[in-house]
């Protein structure tokens, strides 16, 4: 498993997340997760108007779905194409995943320009990631 591109896509799922209305988290009871989330990305970015609706699902994956945006998957399964893979342990994986939203609200994103990362103005291509996971 390549580091930079694990960094890639969590930083690409974490800008579709800040770029949508609100979050669907499903994971297993076993992981757990910063319930205040949503606040601490309201502290950081008032302008954002972002929901996190959390439930406990009984797959050992955690599922992202955005509302008005593609989502994406931590886990070993890889999800549809037009969602982005994570494949790292589930914890590390969505612990990542709430640092980079964190940095990316915290930087002003989406509502700034330049600070989503140095590949964030260009188009994802996820099938083209998944062939160097692999």
């Amino acid at each position: 498993m390549n580091a930079e591109l694990c960094a890639k896509s969590i930083r690409e799922l974490a800008r579709r997340i800040l770029r949508s209305r609100g979050v669907i988290i499903q994971l297993p009871k076993h992981i757990e997760i910063d319930e205040s989330l949503s606040l601490t990305i309201s502290d950081l970015a008032p302008s954002l108007y972002f929901g996190v609706e959390i439930k406990i699902h009984q797959n050992e994956n955690i599922v992202i779905t955005n509302i008005g945006e593609a989502g994406g998957l931590i886990g070993t399964s890889q999800p549809s194409e037009n969602e982005v893979w994570i494949p790292l342990d589930l914890q590390t994986g969505l612990n990542e995943l709430s640092l980079e939203i964190i940095r990316l609200a915290a930087a002003g994103y989406p509502g700034c320009v330049g600070c989503g990362g140095e590949d964030a103005e260009l188009p994802w291509q996820e099938s083209k990631v998944r062939l160097l996971f692999d």
